[in-house]
């Protein structure tokens, strides 16, 4: 996070745990590599990862300034953190468009989507000057117009330019119907929850889906037997719960177990 976000506000929070998610997919990959070395040799072995050194493998890309170099990186000042036009733009009623348009045929045609010729050749500079001109530009440019023309404007043309979709936007996409990223699985009470589908598509084996989660306390009695609790104390916690909630016996004093 110290080199993301902007120079004037400071790192942002993602909105999603990284770490965590990072660290969950890395010991999936060292799982699954575990797995193949033990089907050609028969030998299995510990894999030993952790979310902290998915954390750091995942800087790899920006790290080599530091290693090599021994620069640090910092906000706004590379290609993929705000240091370049590749950034998100405002529009004119508040929503986002995320501008990617690196490689050169993708930039040549979002100039011309803009109708910013002008851009053509500075955003190819390398100086931090010429950069600065050209975010000020498109973000000019962009605050114009709502997002709905926008869309409009790009729809059919692979300019590496998306929409900012919010949530509901995404679930309801037409991609992700298309994916069928949203399945609907069974409830104990005969009801179904919509949920996100498993992003992994085998060709030889079908996804199934049994949990939707479960109210508060539904496993309590079956984590604390196997904690060491006495059946009996929770029998009497029970007991002591139920008739606390009744006028009659709300008063009644019962022996602490």
């Amino acid at each position: 996070m110290s080199h993301s976000g902007r120079r004037g506000s400071g790192p942002p929070p993602l909105g999603a745990q990284l770490g965590d998610f990072g660290g969950s997919f890395g010991a999936l990959v060292g799982l699954l590599a575990a797995v193949i070395q033990r089907e050609h040799t028969g030998q299995g072995q510990f894999v030993d990862i952790s979310m902290f050194d998915m954390m750091v493998a995942w800087q790899s890309h920006i790290a080599g300034q530091s290693l090599v170099a021994g620069e640090t990186p910092e906000p706004e000042a590379a290609l993929l953190n705000g240091g370049h036009y590749y950034d998100y733009y405002q529009t004119k009623d508040g929503r986002y468009l995320a501008v990617a348009s690196l490689e050169p045929q993708f930039w040549a045609g979002f100039c011309k989507v803009i109708d910013r010729p002008d851009l053509l050749e500075l955003g190819q500079s390398s100086r931090p000057a010429d950069l600065v001109a050209v975010k000020a530009a498109i973000s000019e440019t962009i605050w114009q117009r709502p997002l709905a023309e926008w869309l409009a404007a790009l729809d059919g043309l692979d300019v590496c330019v998306e929409p900012v979709l919010t949530i509901p936007e995404m679930l309801e996409h037409p991609q992700t119907r298309a994916r069928e990223l949203i399945v609907e699985v069974s409830r104990p009470d005969g009801h179904s929850q919509s949920q996100i589908a498993s992003p992994y598509r085998f060709s030889e084996a079908e996804l199934t889906y049994h949990h939707t989660g479960t109210a508060a306390g539904v496993h309590t009695d079956e984590v604390l037997l196997a904690a060491g609790y006495p059946a009996e104390s929770l029998l009497m916690n029970y007991v002591r719960k139920v008739c606390s909630a009744s006028p009659t016996w709300r008063h009644h004093e019962f022996p602490t177990v």
